[in-house]
């Protein structure tokens, strides 16, 4: 569940610095040159401008409200731009970061969505966190997922049955730094992640170049232990980007 009270708390303070800083340096300027206020606060006003724009279009996402491709994608640049400090506000009012991350890959998959695409099984990438791997085995499937004994305690025996059906590649990676590296030795055209919502959205924001569907693990024994996938999720991503719908 995205709450968008929060991010749009965190918007409004946002917005407030912005007037509130613009307001004292007007008064510590005043004795400058009249133009040079005056560019100060055209900049800022513009902003602003950007700043509304980008949270109404986020808020008829959120809302699954109709949303053209290109408002989503500009909306998306900007959501990148305002990310940092948009989560440093939240985290400083006591908002949880994956508040706003969520909302990230919320407008991440939207605008991958708005789209059409017709690639092959073989072009796809599927990249899946280690920790979906039960806890107490004893299998390595980090190099080679067919390692699986597939005796079904966790979702990789899923995974093997999906890479078998599908032809896809199926990696799965220990941190960030490997998944990176397995998508630049792999150069698929787009790729399907499985993981948290802070490493799903540092992937997304690296790989600018191909559209990544981001897919939240489940975790109900606490973060990086025994996690789980919704395979139904992943099929369906499969079928929208190989045009199977």
């Amino acid at each position: 569940m995205i709450d968008i009270k929060k991010y749009l708390t965190t918007i409004c303070i946002l917005v407030a610095i912005l007037i509130l800083g613009t307001v004292i340096v007007n008064i510590f300027i005043s004795s400058l040159a009249h133009i040079f206020g005056l560019l100060i606060n055209i900049l800022v006003l513009s902003i602003i401008i950007i700043i509304i724009f980008s949270t109404i279009v986020t808020y008829n996402v959120i809302k699954d409200k109709k949303v053209s491709s290109s408002l989503m994608k500009i909306n998306l640049k900007i959501a990148n731009l305002l990310f940092n400090p948009v989560i440093f506000i939240a985290s400083s009012i006591g908002i949880p970061k994956n508040e706003i991350r969520k909302i990230f890959v919320k407008l991440n998959n939207s605008y991958i969505y708005s789209n059409e695409y017709n690639f092959n099984s073989e072009d796809i990438l599927i990249l899946i966190p280690h920790c979906i791997q039960k806890n107490s085995c004893k299998l390595k499937v980090t190099n080679k997922i067919e390692n699986c004994a597939k005796c079904g305690l966790c979702n990789v025996s899923d995974l093997v049955k999906l890479k078998e059906k599908t032809g896809m590649n199926v990696f799965i990676a220990t941190g960030g730094t490997l998944a990176r590296k397995i998508i630049i030795d792999n150069k698929p055209k787009a790729v399907i992640a499985v993981a948290c919502e802070r490493d799903l959205t540092s992937g997304i924001q690296d790989m600018k170049h191909i559209p990544v569907l981001g897919v939240f693990n489940k975790r109900p024994n606490g973060p990086c232990v025994d996690t789980l996938i919704d395979i139904h999720e992943i099929e369906n991503a499969i079928n929208f980007l190989t045009n199977k719908k």
